[in-house]
C-alpha cells in the first residue's frame, strides 16, 4: 500500500505533509532549551559513576520521568526496534545493559559538538552514547551500537588523546 493510500491525500499533498512536520521538528529543535555545556558535562560525569556503580536509583534520579532511549544498531546488530520512555523503565534498560557486556572502559569525548560517552569492549568501540539534557536531567538518551557507524569514531586513549581506531 503506498504512503498516499494510507494518508487518503495526493502526492503533492503527501509532500506538502512532509514539508510541514520537517519544518514543525526543526522549529522545536531550535526552540528546545539548551543546557550549558558544562552543566551537560557534569549531568553526563554523574549518569556515566551511577551506570558504572549499578546504581540504579541513582540513574533515575538523573533521568527526566519522561525521557526516551533510543539505540541504533542499523540491522547489523542486536538493538531495540521501539524507543523506551520513563525514567525507572529506561534506568532498568541500563543497568541490565550493564551487567550483561560489561565495558572494559568507558571514556568521555565530544561527539557532533556535545558531550558524549564511548563504550570500549574488548579493545574495541562498542557504543557512542549521546545524551538531551534540560533542567539538570537526561530528557533523550541515544546509544549508537551500529558497527558501521562506529568505524568512523576515533578511539580515545585514557589519557584523552584521540588515537586511530
Amino acid at each position: 500500500m503506498a504512503g498516499t493510500e494510507v494518508l487518503d491525500v495526493s502526492v503533492p499533498g503527501a509532500r506538502q505533509l512532509a514539508s510541514r512536520a520537517r519544518r514543525r521538528v526543526a522549529r522545536a529543535k531550535r526552540s528546545a532549551p539548551r543546557a550549558s555545556k558544562r552543566e551537560r558535562e557534569h549531568v553526563l560525569a554523574v549518569f556515566r559513576a551511577a551506570y558504572e556503580a549499578g546504581d540504579l536509583a541513582g540513574l533515575v534520579g538523573l533521568l527526566h520521568p519522561d525521557v526516551v532511549y533510543v539505540t541504533d544498531g542499523g540491522g547489523n546488530v542486536s538493538a531495540a526496534r521501539k524507543p523506551s520512555h520513563g525514567g525507572e523503565r529506561v534506568a532498568g534498560v541500563m543497568v541490565r545493559t550493564g551487567r550483561r557486556w560489561r565495558p572494559d572502559r568507558i571514556d568521555s569525548a565530544e561527539v557532533g559538538g556535545e558531550p558524549a560517552l564511548v563504550f570500549h569492549r574488548e579493545g574495541r568501540v562498542h557504543s557512542v552514547d549521546t545524551v538531551q539534557i534540560a533542567d539538570g536531567l537526561i530528557t533523550a538518551y541515544r546509544r549508537v551500537i551500529n558497527p558501521d557507524e562506529l568505524k568512523r569514531v576515533r578511539a580515545v586513549t585514557p589519557s584523552g588523546a584521540a588515537s586511530s581506531p
